[in-house]
């Protein structure tokens, strides 16, 4: 994915959770790999950094976060933990080590999970 996909794919990540987020804020951007924290309405934040490969996502990590900074959730699809059904994607919750399996595999199904939470 080009840098111009990328101010694209930002762009449309604004427009598109304009509901649930108070702000947004771009952290660094390249050719590839953008990182971003999302200020959620309930003051809670979401860091999000994903890479892109010829516009396949091939690496993210979704990290909600309470206002104290505190790991709520995290969702990465980071190549460790082997043993889970559906290696590599996986979730930390609570703590780092409290790793279970992932079905939100991208940062559209981490939405939905969170506009179901708030």
């Amino acid at each position: 994915m080009a840098s111009l996909k990328i101010e694209t794919r930002l762009r449309e990540i604004e427009q598109k959770y304009i509901y649930l987020v108070q702000d947004f804020l771009v952290l660094r951007s390249t050719e590839e790999t953008f990182k971003m924290v999302l200020i959620l309405n309930d003051g809670t934040t979401l860091r999000v950094t994903e890479r892109w490969e010829n516009d396949i996502l091939t690496r993210y990590s979704y990290y909600w976060l309470d206002e104290g900074d505190r790991l709520k959730i995290g969702w990465d699809n980071s190549p460790h933990h082997t043993q889970l059904s559906n290696f590599p994607y996986h979730k930390h919750v609570g703590e780092q080590s409290q790793i279970e399996p992932s079905y939100e595999v991208c940062l559209e199904d981490v939405m939905k999970f969170l506009e179901n939470k708030l």
